[in-house]
């Protein structure tokens, strides 16, 4: 006889968008299970730098772009959640830092006053003070302005254990999920999905099928064989430096475009090394370079911006992120969320992990709109299936194979 499970919604995928929308629907009252074929925060998650941002780098130019107005509202709700008082308790998450820094590498430009008056950032982005200036800029040699940020950086393994806490019951390990275990009635709405784990197989059926499985999405988009739905994937390059010194930064460079030049994030592993996290427009140009090409070209750009620091005996890694997203007209970059809903089944991106709970608001707010109400919770067949692994810092992972 078969086995079978039961809840009222399935999310596939355990990154910080299905683990989000977990503890937001489970909140509502429906019975909510989550399935994981890797680790939970691994893929794209645990190689986010943690910078719960307003839009303030996507307004370089002075001027509120869509993307930027798209995530304006986004600091004060994890705010909120990390003093556990929002939407989702994240008051266990370590807070890495407070505000963001923005730095000119050279005096006032007029690039940058345009920047500073515009109307829509003055209350976002306020200079510093030389003694308020993060340490590493107090140095002499250092020309440039230094200006405060309304952004903070929060540790992502850390939220993914906080989003992964209250739910141990509700999440399991899977083996890849396979379109041929999905069955499908004729109006082609999904009955079920089979999952299986260690040589047990399972049925399981739900009202809703939600998938948040980032690049794994596109095993669904294939079986629907639709065409108002497609992904793409925007390759970045990342860098990572375990420095010599400790001298924490969280700062974005300006630089000419509308990027930043460099977004510098600060990580500490477990020996107590300090590490730069590098992305920006390295990162982005970094993608038609190998890792040795990649390398040298952080270490150049790291002489030119701290001319007053050595970097001889520091380690370097780099590592591509495969970002999956909706397809977008000439494979540019999404401004906002993505949900698309194909009878019960919701393919969704959130495109930056700061806009988790506005994804996690639309897909409430469309179960809400579907009359999902909670009908049956049976999971006894998966009981002893257990949760996946929590995803290991990417900064650990960089240097057991680092280059120097």
């Amino acid at each position: 006889m078969k086995k079978m499970a039961a809840a009222d919604v399935v999310i596939f995928g355990g990154g910080i968008a299905g683990l989000w929308l977990l503890n937001r629907l489970r909140k509502t009252g429906l019975s909510v299970i989550l399935f994981e074929s890797g680790f939970l925060g691994g893929g794209q998650t645990h190689k986010a730098q943690g910078i719960i941002h307003g839009g303030t780098k996507y307004a370089l130019q002075g001027v509120l772009t869509s993307e930027a107005k798209a995530i304006n509202a986004m600091p004060q709700i994890w705010r909120e959640c990390l003093a556990g008082i929002g939407e989702v308790d994240l008051s266990g998450v370590p807070v890495l830092s407070t505000q963001h820094c923005l730095w000119a590498p050279n005096k006032f430009t007029s690039k940058l006053a345009g920047f500073l008056a515009s109307a829509a950032l003055t209350s976002k982005v306020a200079p510093l003070s030389k003694e308020n200036y993060p340490t590493v800029f107090r140095h002499p040699d250092f020309k440039g302005e230094v200006f405060s940020v309304d952004e903070i950086v929060v540790d992502v393994p850390g939220m993914v254990r906080e989003l992964v806490k209250p739910n141990q019951d509700a999440v399991f390990k899977i083996e890849p999920l396979s379109e041929q275990e999905l069955k499908f009635d004729e109006q082609g709405e999904l009955q079920s999905a089979t999952v299986y784990f260690s040589g047990q197989a399972v049925e399981v059926t739900a009202q809703q099928f939600i998938f948040t499985a980032g690049a794994g999405n596109e095993m669904i988009i294939n079986k629907l064989k639709t065409t108002e739905i497609a992904m793409q994937r925007r390759p970045l390059h990342m860098v990572m430096v375990k420095t010599p010194f400790s001298l924490p930064l969280y700062a974005h460079c300006l630089g000419i475009g509308t990027r930043p030049r460099i977004t510098l994030t600060t990580h500490f592993m477990q020996d107590g090394s300090t590490v730069w996290y590098l992305g920006g427009q390295l990162a982005e140009e970094g993608v038609g370079r190998d890792q040795e090409s990649q390398i040298r070209a952080a270490r150049k750009e790291l002489s030119q911006l701290f001319p007053w620091l050595n970097f001889q005996q520091a380690e370097f890694a780099s590592f591509m992120i495969d970002r999956a997203e909706p397809q977008q007209k000439g494979g540019v970059k999404p401004d906002t969320v993505y949900v698309k809903k194909i009878g019960n089944i919701s393919i969704a991106w959130p495109t930056k992990m700061v806009l988790a709970p506005k994804l996690a608001d639309e897909i409430v707010l469309e179960m809400q709109q579907a009359h999902v109400v909670s009908q049956l919770l049976d999971i006894r067949e998966l009981r002893a299936w257990p949760m996946p692994p929590l995803a290991r810092p990417i900064w650990e992972d960089a240097f057991c194979k680092s280059v120097a």
